[in-house]
This record gives structure tokens, C-alpha cells and sequence, in this order.
């Protein structure tokens, strides 16, 4: 695990820019505390960071350089399976220097070239640079668990990649934002791949890889995409296939040279993974996060299923005045605006493991792949709503458009009136497009062109409304947040978080589901929940989920009702927001209109900040400590 970046000329003639390449690596100097290291030449600047986890010795230094002299490579992640892949190099007659997971990367890739891809088991995002060839090859993991970020800069004349955004582009070296990525941030509540809040900067989006070489072009491919196949009916084979999986990539996350914890919440994903963790890891620490007020804390659940697992819990209790201070640090490490609200207490509890650990495992994935949001669950009357004549769908709009805000039944016409690929843009979503339109200064695309071509996927392949949604999330949602936010909450304090869900045999097992194995029973998540069930507390398998509740809207109606206007009043966002239909975003929730919550306040008060700290400066990351 690591924090990576390099540079490379791609001009004829241009060399890379080596002294900012090592500028880049410390300023994600929290990613890898362990160790550092540089290698330059003629046409290439590589550096790295290094979280030492499998092999904590030298033999795991990075950049690394192949047996045979040719790749240099850096790289961030775990690969799963490195003993497999080790002994397969072995029987070729490669001779591994040493235990690391990275040497076994890059004498497979040097084996086999952009073929390895097929082999890996893990989470990665690497650069190889080819000195015969003179090519760069870069390459994202198929889920999008480890983040890697690039950009043309120089007029094109280098690329320049990073494992955050910020070593492309600090505070105070932003000057321009998106318009388009501030429209789909204020609906989504992040910006979706492959975009970013700071152009000419892109993600490289998961399952993809990068092709460069000097005098040449800048290649992006896809090798691999989620696939979902849903059977037409359950099978009395389902829980057994998923236990079966889960248990062999809960097996396959453990394996570590240094202390391994877990996450464990109330609900039901982590503490399936602590439950299989335990079988083999008894006494095992894991860790909650919660808030001091009745509804926003599982703690007390989270320690009585520990207990119950014969598991150690660590708690930890968040304050109004802490949120507040290590707002600005939190929102600084996510790189680009998010307004998921559950950022929050994942930083603290990652912070407050890392004093005892080093990797902690956690339940990301469980509800894309196995059905575990609520939104999935959609009435009878609503499947049946593209089958009725036009007329019905334009009364059912008609009689919701008459019914006042936030009256009971009014959500689920407008469900019926309008068909799923022109509502559902993910598991969550904020501000409509009319409210966008009113909030911003540019007009630009819809956050249908980023959903679009999902639904043509799903109705290709004959996708019901369930699995529709699964594949929009999967593709969206998941890495667009979901695993964002992991990964910048668990790096900042240099962390490594495993995610057993997200792997290709638990895919396999999830993509077959019917959807009756999903949301049935009037619960989520069904043929998960009596795949586990045998080895959970039966409170602890029924538990609905809560997701990292955070009193946001409370403490803006209480103790911190002033933070929110002096935020919104001090950053200089006129250039990209319309000060006054802010304000009055402000002024709706004090007046708790029902057509405005705690979210829409909450994802303008995030894009505030971010303004203060990426383009105004108003914090310096050095001065306050946040970066080395």
C-alpha cells in the first residue's frame, strides 16, 4: 500500500519533471509514513510512498525495478493472491528476490504484460514504465477501490499521475472548476468518474488502464466491466455459493505481515465479515464511531455483536465542536467536493484504528452487489407503471403535482408518473436538475448523460428495475463514493481498508441472484442474510441499516445553527453559484420547508469549504499540519 506519482515527457525531447514529482509524493506523504523512494530518467520521474504491510522489509521498496532491469513500477494496493501468483512465477523459473506482494506484481506483469490484468486478485493502482519499449502502462483495479489520477500539463508536453487529486492540484493551484462537474456534484453528491472537479485533471475509471510513450498519444482502454445475470428464480444452492465465496476472500483479505482489524457497525455487512474474520482472527479489534444522541450511534450494537463473536470493541465518540474543528482537514483529504455526510465519523473511527492497527477490514460493497439499499424495493404498482397507457402515468403526475410537500403518498405517484432511467441516478441523490438550474451560473449537460448509457446496458441485457439500479450503483455510486471516501478516510492517517465484498468470486456469487433473493421478505439484502445466518446473533442479521448517521441537521437547527450561513457568506463563489438562491436554501431549511433537508444545506456548505481550501487558500494544508 502506498501513495504514488510520476511524470512523464511526453514530448519529443522533453524530460520529466522530476523535482515535481517528489513534490507530488510528500504532499500524499500520509498515505505511506513507512518509506520513500525516487527513480528518474531520461524520460520518466517515479515516486512513491510506501505503507509497508506485506513484507515491511527493504525488499518491498518502491520504485521497484524487475529482475531482468527492464520495468521500473510503482504501485498501490494488495494483490490477494500473491501466493498463487508467486508459486506460478516460481515454476517458470523466476527467482523472487523477497515476500512482497509488489515484487510479484511486477514479475507477473513483466511475464505477461497487460495479460496479468486476468490474474490479480485484489485492489491496485499501478504505473510500469517499459525502458525497452519506452511505454508507460498504468492500470486501475476493477472495482475502483485504489484511486489513480492523471493530467496533460506543460501544453501536453508531460503526464503527470498521482494517487490523490491534490498532488495534480493543490490548494491555491486551482483557478478553474467544471461547470459541468459542479451540476452533477450538486445532484449526485459527488463528481462521477471520469471527471473531476479541477479539469484537464480525470480519474482513470476502474477496470480501465492507460497506455503512454513519448511522441505518442495518451490511450485509455477497458478491460473489465460488472456484468450482472440475474436468475429468473431463487435456488436452494444461493446461500451456500455466497457463504462459500465470502469466506474464501475473507480468508484471502487476511493474509498480512503486520496487525489486522475490522470496522463493525451495527448493521449486517461488517459484522458478516468480522464473523468470518473471527473463525480464524478470535480476539480480533474492530472499531465504531457514533455520536451522542439517541439514533446516531450503534455502538451499543456494534459492541453486543463483538461480544458475541468473541471480538474486541474500540468505541469512539464524536462531538459537535470536533466535527466542526476537523471539518476543513476532512474535506482537504477527500480532494474534490463530497457531501456524503458519513466521510465524518469514517475519519475519526480510521484515525482512532489506526493507533491500534495497521489494515481494518469493512463491509463496502455488501449492499450494491447483494441489494441492500431500500430505494431497490419498489412497489408492485410502480413495476407495473410502464405498462399503463400514458394517460395514467400523466394522471399519476398530475394528482402528486396537487398534493402539498412532503404529504404521504406523493413520492410514490411521482415514482409511478416517471419512468425509472428518468429518476434513479443513484442510491442517493440531492438537488433536481430545476434546482440546479437555479443554483448555478452555467447551464450544461444532464446528470442523464452519465446514467445514460447504463440503462441502454441494462435494457440490453434484459435487466429488471432491481438489477438496473444495482448496475447503475455498481458503476457510479460505489466508486464515485462509496469507495472514495473510504480510501481518503482510511489514508489520511495512513491505513489500509480491505474489502472483502469486492471481489470477483463474491461478484460471480452476487450477479446470479434472482430478485427475489435480494428484496424480499420485506427486508434488503435477503439471500446474504440466510447465507450468514448461522453464524450472526439473529438481532444482528435482521438489523435494518443505518449508514454512519450523522446529526448534521440537528446541530444546523441547534449548536452549530451559525456555521452553515458563515460558511456559505465568507467563500467566494459567485463565479460558480448564485449567492442569493443559496441563501435561500439556507433560509427554507431554518424554516424546515419540507422540500428541503439537512442534505441540500449540507452539500452547499461541503462546496463552500472546498472553495475556501482549493481555490481561495483560505487554509494552508503545511501550516496547520495536514501535510507534510
Amino acid at each position: 500500500m502506498s501513495g504514488i506519482a510520476g511524470c512523464l515527457g511526453l514530448a519529443e525531447g522533453t524530460r520529466p519533471d522530476a523535482d515535481w514529482t517528489v513534490r507530488a509524493a510528500r504532499r500524499i506523504a500520509h498515505r505511506g509514513p513507512d518509506d520513500h523512494g525516487v527513480f528518474s530518467d531520461d524520460s520518466i520521474a517515479l515516486a512513491a510512498r510506501r505503507l509497508a504491510v506485506m513484507d515491511p522489509s527493504a525488499g518491498g521498496h518502491q520504485p521497484m525495478r524487475s529482475a531482468d532491469g527492464r520495468f521500473w513500477m510503482v504501485y498501490n494496493g494488495e494483490i490477494y493472491n500473491q501466493t498463487e501468483l508467486a508459486q506460478r512465477l516460481r515454476a517458470r523459473g523466476v527467482r523472487l528476490r523477497g515476500a512482497s506482494d509488489s515484487e510479484v506484481l511486477l514479475e507477473t506483469y513483466a511475464a505477461e504484460g497487460k495479460d496479468a490484468l486476468r490474474r490479480l486478485r485484489g485492489m491496485y493502482a499501478f504505473a510500469i514504465w517499459d525502458s525497452k519499449n519506452g511505454e508507460l502502462f498504468c492500470a486501475r483495479d476493477p472495482f475502483g477501490v485504489k484511486p489513480l489520477y492523471y493530467t496533460l500539463a506543460e501544453g501536453g508536453r508531460q503526464l503527470r499521475f498521482a494517487s490523490e487529486r491534490k498532488a495534480l492540484a493543490g490548494p491555491g493551484e486551482v483557478s478553474v472548476i467544471d461547470p459541468d462537474a459542479l451540476r452533477r456534484y450538486l445532484s449526485f453528491q459527488y463528481v462521477p468518474a471520469p471527471g473531476t472537479m479541477t479539469p484537464p485533471v480525470r480519474s482513470l475509471p476502474p477496470g480501465h488502464f492507460l497506455t503512454a510513450r513519448p511522441g505518442g498519444p495518451v490511450d485509455v482502454f477497458r478491460y473489465w466491466r460488472p456484468v450482472l445475470r440475474p436468475a429468473r428464480s431463487p435456488s436452494p444452492d444461493t446461500p451456500e455459493r455466497i457463504l462459500t465465496a465470502l469466506r474464501d476472500s475473507v480468508a484471502a483479505h487476511l493474509r498480512s505481515d503486520v496487525p489486522v482489524g475490522a470496522f463493525l457497525s451495527g448493521g449486517v455487512d461488517s459484522a458478516t465479515i468480522c464473523a468470518l474474520a473471527a473463525q480464524t482472527r478470535p480476539g480480533m479489534l474492530t472499531f465504531t464511531a457514533g455520536f451522542a444522541r439517541s439514533g446516531y450511534s450503534e455502538i451499543d450494537e456494534a459492541q453486543e455483536t463483538a461480544a458475541a463473536l468473541g471480538l474486541k470493541s474500540v468505541p469512539y465518540l464524536i462531538t459537535a465542536p470536533e466535527f466542526a474543528a476537523r471539518l476543513p482537514q476532512i474535506i482537504w483529504h477527500l480532494d474534490d467536493p463530497m457531501a456524503d455526510a458519513a466521510a465524518i465519523p469514517l475519519w475519526f473511527v480510521a484515525r482512532e484504528a489506526r493507533r491500534h492497527v495497521k489494515v481494518v477490514l469493512s463491509g463496502e460493497g455488501a449492499d450494491e452487489l447483494f441489494g441492500g439499499y431500500g430505494v431497490y424495493y419498489q412497489p408492485g404498482v410502480v413495476r407495473a407503471a410502464p405498462r399503463l397507457p400514458g394517460w395514467g402515468r400523466s394522471s399519476a403526475a398530475a394528482v402528486a403535482a396537487r398534493m402539498a410537500p412532503g404529504q404521504r403518498g406523493r413520492g410514490l405517484l411521482n415514482r409511478i408518473a416517471t419512468p425509472l432511467r428518468e429518476r434513479y441516478i443513484g442510491n442517493a441523490s440531492i438537488f433536481a436538475t430545476e434546482d440546479v438550474d437555479l443554483l448555478t451560473r452555467y447551464g450544461g449537460g444532464t446528470v442523464y448523460d452519465v446514467t445514460g448509457p447504463l440503462f441502454d446496458q441494462a435494457a440490453e441485457a434484459g435487466l429488471d428495475d432491481v438489477a438496473t439500479m444495482q448496475l447503475v450503483d455498481i458503476n457510479t455510486w460505489l466508486p464515485g463514493d462509496i469507495l472514495v471516501k473510504a480510501d481518503r478516510a482510511t489514508m489520511a492517517h495512513g491505513l489500509e481498508l480491505r474489502t472483502p465484498f469486492l471481489d470477483r468470486e463474491v461478484m460471480a456469487a452476487a450477479s446470479r441472484l434472482a430478485r427475489a433473493e435480494k428484496t424480499a421478505a420485506g427486508t434488503t439484502k435477503f439471500a446474504l442474510r440466510e447465507a450468514i445466518g448461522g453464524l450472526l446473533p439473529q438481532v444482528a442479521v435482521e438489523r435494518r441499516k443505518l449508514g454512519f448517521p450523522v446529526p448534521i441537521g440537528h446541530w444546523f437547527h441547534g449548536e452549530l445553527s451559525g456555521y452553515p450561513e458563515q460558511v456559505i457568506r465568507e467563500a467566494r463563489t459567485e463565479e460558480w453559484l448564485d449567492k442569493r438562491a443559496v441563501l435561500d436554501v439556507l433560509r427554507r431549511f431554518r424554516a424546515d420547508d419540507p422540500d428541503v433537508s439537512w442534505r441540500h444545506l449540507w452539500a452547499l456548505v461541503v462546496f463552500s469549504l472546498w472553495h475556501q481550501i482549493y481555490v481561495e487558500r483560505v487554509f494552508d494544508p503545511v501550516a496547520l499540519g495536514w501535510q507534510s
